[in-house]
């Protein structure tokens, strides 16, 4: 085995653990802090935040002791985590109440994971380093080891959903990781008794440049603009798969598992390009011009929803591969050749990708009422572009096909309301002959992606489908827009409908219910029926309040919600305000905020968290509905609606019936019109008497019709599998039904 192996394989093991611990502990943290957005946002920019301190931490002591001294010292860091985790169990993770949810979560992740990961995370550059400054013969190339970094990560990312989280639950992933973690130290010692340095005196070096830095004027300095150029490229990078991932979740397909795709694509870009002869298609620089049109026309696309799901997908993805590549391409070309820069290198493009994080994660929410940080993140690539070429003079000519491109990337709608080949070849050869002249000057095209991106907030109006936009709204959750059309008033989450109200001055009329809760649903013959006690309803997932259109004077209704805003499209619709019953609200995770409630209280509880096709998958495990039996009177009664375009949720709920001695049901109804929609609901009930009400009055079907419904494995909170629930057809049905040459 030759002696760069070892550092291959520690390079290779650091980056996957590194990966499978983001995973872990973000699904252990989610039923403990509800299972939002939030939480998920908060731990993506723990670890970015703890991946740059790595960076700049192996910066300044390399810098400072030289890596042949280094090497001992970093060996006391890899045993530190053995004190803390892996090294001892992981403390109890409790949600303290009192503290805001991000500052929180942060505390115990620096408490519990913090050392261990930050150790990893020098491991980059620590061998990057190692090798540049070794007698091998692969030390004229150490960027070949960030490559190998990122196939580690690229596998960890991969494995964990179709691999450890199908086989093993959380204790299990946890024990597995320990393991490796030790044979990570082991790896570090054996090439640390192998490896022999030419040169081992400490260099004499500054750790920071006075050229990193901007002082006065000095925008012209060549190590000032280089270091610029890696930040835009590395931002813009991160920028563009994190947009990707919520154009794909929010406007296209809201299915689990779908964002790995951009991240796989995010990495496998860095695995194809950081080595000694990149596999980089030379089109993608010379043609670079087609790659930006075509990206803008692909997200105007998305949202004229001027193409079915599949198609969408496969675009988008093909888009996002060929501007990381390009990104990451240059970035290699115009790596330092020094071996005492590169640690200085990596510094900046770290930086770079937790400035990018922090834009799309949290900022973009606040900025944005649609995923415009796709454009954003293009209009960083130009603007590196331009500063690559230099100040360039825009002319008339120039402004002219600016103002061409404007028109033909915004205002393709106005003409084609629907997709046809004429239209969509005749836009992208126009397109592409107007970014082939802007391409020569790249602060012309730097200037038209910035209009386009000023402009697109005041186009979605053009865009819409379901009627005139009255309301946009974003925030960490999604993104809601309320249209109203000729008789119907709607609530859209991306492509998801999360409620509906009639547009009539009848009263009786509007008080209807509609979309999945209409009387021909399940849900809404339970709620009309006589034989079933609704005293007490709870109801997980406000929605539009359609369902307290069901309440009687004298019930009393309590909605449980995670997001705070709610309020800001709910008071839009008067199903609250004109309900019967007496109405409580909880705004919190429901299985948090059910905890603040008494025993014994509900006759049926309503979970409605699962009509959007993102799954919290932490409100339908045993746990959860062991949670919910402590609420629920002797005779009550449990709904889940469970509809859903991607994701078959009955044999969970079948298999987690079964583990907590319930008796399951299932229910359906077809689409009987616009606004009446069809749904799926699963029932639980510990009372022999309500399941045969059900049965015998209701038509609901007490046994599963699959065999493999009865084999699946329970969900608890440390075992869930999405893959072995996923409907594949529906993104299949989307490319077969497909008619590219329709006029």
């Amino acid at each position: 085995m030759k002696k760069v192996h070892y550092l291959y394989a520690l390079s290779f093991v650091s980056a996957f653990l590194l990966f499978q611990i983001e995973l872990i502990i973000a699904k252990i943290f989610l039923p403990r802090f509800g299972g939002s957005y939030l939480v998920w946002g908060a731990c993506i920019v723990f670890f970015q935040f703890a991946l740059l301190l790595g960076y700049l931490y192996s910066h300044v002591v390399i810098r400072k002791y030289g890596m042949y001294r280094y090497r001992y010292l970093h060996l006391i860091l890899i045993i530190l985590p053995l004190l803390f985790f892996p090294g001892r169990s992981l403390p109890e993770i409790v949600a303290h109440a009192g503290i805001p949810l991000v500052i929180d979560i942060f505390m115990q992740l620096s408490l519990t994971i913090g050392l261990a990961f930050f150790v990893l995370s020098t491991i980059s550059i620590v061998t990057q380093s190692w090798l540049a400054h070794s007698e091998l013969p692969e030390s004229r190339n150490p960027f070949m080891l960030y490559a190998v970094s990122n196939v580690g990560s690229f596998m960890g990312l991969l494995s964990y959903p179709f691999l450890f989280e199908v086989y093993f639950d959380l204790d299990t992933q946890v024990a597995i990781w320990r393991i490796l973690f030790f044979l990570f130290l082991l790896l570090y010692l054996v090439s640390l008794l192998t490896i022999d340095f030419t040169n081992r005196e400490v260099p004499k070096l500054k750790i920071f440049d006075k050229s990193v830095f901007v002082r006065r004027h000095r925008l012209t300095d060549e190590a000032v603009r280089q270091k610029l150029y890696w930040f835009l490229l590395s931002a813009a990078g991160c920028v563009l798969f994190l947009s990707v991932t919520n154009v794909i979740t929010y406007e296209i397909a809201p299915c689990p598992l779908l964002w790995i795709i951009p991240l796989c694509i995010y990495l496998l870009s860095f695995v194809l390009t950081f080595r000694d002869k990149p596999l980089y298609p030379k089109w993608i620089t010379e043609k670079f011009h087609l790659v930006m049109g075509f990206s803008l026309l692909i997200f105007f696309f998305a949202q004229g929803r001027i193409l079915p799901v599949s198609p969408q997908i496969i675009a988008f993805v093909l888009s996002l591969f060929a501007l990381c590549m390009f990104c990451q391409h240059e970035l290699y070309q115009s790596r330092p050749q020094e071996k005492n820069d590169l640690t200085g290198f990596y510094l900046i493009v770290s930086l770079g990708g937790f400035a990018g994080s922090v834009l799309v994660t949290w900022l973009a929410p606040g900025l944005f009422t649609s995923p415009l940080e796709f454009l954003l993140g293009l209009f960083m690539v130009g603007l590196s572009l331009s500063l690559k070429q230099g100040r360039s003079r825009v002319d008339f000519y120039d402004l002219r096909l600016m103002a061409y491109a404007v028109i033909f990337v915004i205002a393709w709608p106005l003409v084609f309301k629907k997709y046809n080949v004429f239209g969509v070849t005749m836009t992208l050869l126009a397109v592409g002959y107007i970014f082939k002249e802007l391409d020569k000057k790249k602060t012309a095209l730097c200037l038209c992606l910035l209009i386009i991106l000023v402009l697109a907030p005041f186009v979605e109006d053009f865009w819409s489908t379901d009627g005139r936009v009255i309301r946009a709204y974003r925030n960490y959750y999604g993104i809601y827009k309320i249209s109203a059309g000729p008789t119907v008033l709607k609530l859209m989450n991306g492509t998801t409908l999360h409620g509906a109200q009639y547009l009539t001055k009848d009263h009786v009329k509007r008080q209807e219910p509609l979309s999945y809760f209409h009387r021909k649903t399940p849900v809404g013959k339970v709620l009309s029926n006589n034989n079933f006690a609704t005293k007490r309803i709870g109801v997980v997932g406000l929605g539009v309040g359609t369902l307290s259109a069901y309440g009687k004077t004298g019930e009393e209704m309590d909605f449980f919600e995670l997001d705070p805003d709610i309020a800001v499209f709910v008071n839009i619709f008067d199903y609250l305000q004109n309900s019967r019953a007496k109405l409580n609200f909880f705004i919190d995770d429901a299985r948090i905020a059910l905890r603040k409630t008494p025993r014994e209280h509900y006759d049926i509880l309503i979970i409605d968290a699962f009509s959007g096709d993102s799954v919290p998958v932490h409100l339908l495990t045993t746990d959860a509905i062991r949670e919910y039996k402590a609420h629920m009177k002797d005779q009550g009664l449990i709904l889940f609606h469970i509809s859903n375009r991607y994701l078959d949720l009955a044999p969970v709920l079948f298999s987690n019936a079964r583990a907590v001695n319930a008796f399951a049901l299932s229910a359906w109804n077809e689409q009987q019109g616009p606004a009446l929609l069809a749904s799926e609901w699963m029932a639980l009930t510990w009372d022999r008497k309500i399941s045969h009400t059900l049965v015998s009055q209701l038509q609901w079907k007490e046994n599963a019709s699959d065999l493999k419904k009865e084999m699946l494995r329970p969900w608890t909170d440390k075992y869930s599998n999405i893959p072995s629930v996923l409907q594949l057809n529906a993104f299949i049905d989307s490319i077969k039904n497909f008619k590219p040459f329709l006029w």
